[in-house]
């Protein structure tokens, strides 16, 4: 029997972890998989997210789990450095012995840095999940670009984020629309229930509930993360008779200011809560039963439109991203907030929320990790990894060329509406 081929899949983060973990049941099936855990998994003591990726090792015995413990409190520009100057270290020696395939990763964090340089030097593909996306008002934006020029494959959710990446020079039989993995749990009803998140976490699902994630808006320096977050706390003060979920910032700079106004909001308010790590299982049940969805996280935009849940995307950070008709845009300014709080709250808007569609998932089958699986099978059996790492520069838009690495999983019908477009 022909071994199986190796590749490897990183995470470096909670948020990426939960995406990834579709992908990453499909992949073990058809290759050797090691998987690179590092960055914000081992950060300022938030590793609570490694019990998720304990539980999938023994789920996946066969899954090979490679730590870069890089555990370093990460708040400033210098520590950023630090931090991926380590991880690069780390990466570099296991590179230099080891060689997969392939590098899997998905996302726009500046901790892929850490690895993905590494990998790239020492000549391993890279195939990137994610590509074309637009996130305006955050550094994301950049670190994402950036990481398509370097890889050699691209999983884009939606034509218009293939179209992006194409726009930008890279070779379309490289891309493939394949929705976003991470809504497939959705599909698979892989999902806690109502007792299990009381349990653990004291939520009451039963209650008219808001999930609120926020992160400080990077590149917005004309509006203070201090100013931000005030501004969205000021706005959920009007709504003492909801219980108002909150979870914890990513790592990054000026997390610490959002973090700490979340906890003294939590102190003053008994209606509200903050829990630092659902996990994806749990994180997706609040999301189910929640009236809103409220903050600047991509899960607002990408996954609560498949719960028919609205959202409300305030600042800048996400500005231009693809987004269901749900999901409402604004500014910094409370009374703003709270006068669309009132309007996704009513029943007139809440029926509308439950009939949008979902731009990131445009196949509807639970599949969309398995696309990617089936297209990296593909392109490792038909081409040598120089073809893969020797890139031609092509801003022509051959639409037809999309999905050539799917083998027929993708939908006919899909196809000719992104043909059409």
């Amino acid at each position: 029997m022909k071994p199986a081929k190796r590749i490897a899949i990183l995470t470096t983060s909670r948020s990426d972890f939960g995406l990834l973990l579709p992908v990453i049941r499909h992949a073990v099936t058809r290759f050797s998989v090691d998987l690179l855990v590092s960055g914000a998994h081992f950060f300022g003591g938030q590793q609570a997210s490694l019990h998720e990726i304990e539980a999938a090792r023994l789920e996946m015995p066969q899954l090979n789990v490679v730590p870069f413990d890089i555990a370093l409190n990460v708040t400033t520009a210098e520590q950023q450095v630090a931090a991926v100057a380590a991880m690069q270290l780390a990466a570099s020696h296991w590179f230099a012995s080891q060689s997969p395939e392939l590098l899997l990763f998905l996302g726009d964090r500046w901790e892929l840095w850490g690895v993905t340089l590494p990998a790239f030097l020492h000549g391993i593909p890279l195939a990137h999940i994610s590509g074309g996306e637009v996130t305006e008002g955050v550094i994301d934006d950049s670190v994402r670009h950036a990481h398509s020029k370097l890889a050699s494959l691209h999983f884009a959710a939606a034509a218009a984020y293939a179209r992006n990446l194409s726009s930008m020079g890279e070779e379309d039989w490289r891309i493939s629309v394949v929705g976003e993995c991470g809504l497939d749990v959705i599909h698979q009803a892989d999902i806690a229930s109502d007792a299990e998140v009381q349990q653990q976490f004291g939520v009451d699902l039963t209650r008219d509930t808001l999930l609120v994630t926020y992160h400080p808006s990077t590149l917005e320096s004309a509006t203070p993360v201090a100013t931000q977050i005030h501004s969205l706390l000021a706005a959920l003060q009007a709504f003492p008779e909801l219980q108002i979920v909150f979870t914890a910032p990513a790592t990054e700079q000026g997390a610490d200011i959002v973090l700490a106004a979340i906890q003294d909001f939590v102190q003053q308010h008994d209606n509200s809560r903050l829990v630092p790590h659902f996990g994806r299982r749990n994180y997706l049940a609040v999301m189910r039963r929640a009236r809103a969805v409220v903050g600047n996280s991509s899960s607002g935009i990408v996954e609560a439109a498949s719960f028919g849940v609205p959202a409300l995307n305030i600042g800048a950070r996400q500005q231009n991203r693809l987004a269901a008709e749900s999901v409402l845009h604004l500014p910094y300014v409370a009374s703003e907030i709270v006068a669309a709080l009132r309007q996704v709250l009513s029943a007139p808007f809440q029926a509308f929320a439950r009939q949008c569609p979902n731009p990131y998932d445009p196949f509807l089958d639970g599949n969309n990790a398995l696309r990617i699986v089936q297209a990296i099978d593909h392109a490792l059996e038909r081409y040598s990894r120089e073809q893969l790492r020797r890139k031609r520069f092509d801003t022509a838009l051959h639409a037809d060329d999309w999905n050539s690495l799917l083998g027929g999983l993708e939908k006919t019908g899909f196809l000719s509406e992104t043909r059409r477009e």
